[in-house]
């Protein structure tokens, strides 16, 4: 993966922790962190000190790359500003801030659905206010058209 081209101020960072941090003294909520469409994490809170955050960052980047290719493909456009998880013991939301980051928060699964989607709805239009245009660099395409004819000309070799 390379590395964020998003180069955000020590001070954007330590307010946008700030946050994270204040959203992590909420009931049940296990980890809060924002990270960038490329899979960086940018910054981080969590009531564990074992996370690989690094590596939740790179899958959560890479699921909400891959909601915005099926809607694409699907005929929708490619924009996707919520994902939900319902798991047994948990709930992870993931959303958009601006084009090219997204927050995702992990709380309990009793926690109840719309305080989590409100929370997280509020967290990132907090930290698109702190970071501004640096959130606003669209992510590339997953699968462009060069990538689709070559693999369509490939089967058609193979059969």
């Amino acid at each position: 993966m390379s590395r964020s081209s998003i180069v955000l101020a020590p001070s954007h960072l330590a307010a946008i922790q700030n946050l994270l941090a204040q959203l992590g003294q909420q009931a049940e909520v296990r980890c809060a962190f924002l990270g960038d469409l490329s899979g960086q994490e940018l910054a981080s809170w969590e009531d564990r000190t074992h996370l690989d955050v690094a590596s939740l960052a790179a899958l959560a980047a890479g699921d909400l790359m891959a909601t915005m290719e099926i809607a694409q493909l699907l005929g929708g456009k490619r924009t996707c500003n919520l994902i939900v998880q319902e798991h047994d013991d948990m709930t992870i939301l993931v959303s958009r801030v601006g084009e090219g980051l997204f927050v995702l928060l992990a709380t309990a699964r009793d926690v109840p659905l719309g305080w989590s989607r409100l929370a997280i709805k509020r967290l990132a239009e907090r930290i698109l206010a702190i970071v501004g245009k640096a959130a606003m660099t669209p992510p590339p395409p997953a699968v462009n058209d060069d990538f689709v004819h070559n693999f369509a000309a490939r089967l058609d070799n193979i059969w």
